[in-house]
């Protein structure tokens, strides 16, 4: 071992840290299939990053649609912190999504990762999985509209974790 490493100690050291992180923190391939890839991540100090923030939905309006009974459409303003991270969930009812300030990043309805700036917009069917989303910016916020339109009662957003 000594002859691999000579002169190269710092290397030793990251990869047994990472072998190590990799043996204790590894799931089970069935429990891990439908998540988004871990990583092990600290400062230069060595403490453990900062857990990221999470969105703040605020509902604006939520009324019976009159050309639909049984249907309600919901407007809800989404505030997304800098770097501000929504786990795996899904939506009681369709969504369309209106950024309306920043860049959100989000992975839905098995579509490729894709980036949406203000004045885009995006659709998730209902049922559909929000595999992620999340603000990329590590200083600016971000803020979208969401409507959805769901059946009377029904959950507007599921968490998967």
């Amino acid at each position: 071992m000594m002859a691999l490493t000579a002169g190269r100690p710092s290397q030793l050291w990251l990869f047994t840290a990472f072998a190590t992180a990799t043996a204790l923190c590894a799931k089970p391939v069935a429990e891990s299939a439908n998540r988004l890839p871990w990583i092990v991540c600290s400062t230069i100090g060595g403490e453990a990053a900062t857990p990221r923030p999470r969105s703040v939905v605020t509902t604006l309006q939520s009324e019976p649609s009159v050309a639909a009974r049984g249907k309600h459409v919901t407007v809800q303003l989404v505030h997304m912190p800098p770097t501000a991270l929504s786990p795996p969930h899904v939506h009681g009812g369709d969504v369309t999504a209106y950024v309306i300030k920043g860049i959100v990043r989000s992975e839905h309805a098995g579509l490729p990762v894709a980036d949406y700036r203000a004045g885009e917009t995006f659709y998730e069917p209902y049922g559909t999985t929000h595999a992620f989303f999340e603000n990329p910016s590590p200083s600016e916020g971000a803020d979208v509209l969401a409507i959805t339109v769901h059946d009377e009662g029904a959950p507007l957003t599921t968490f998967l974790d």
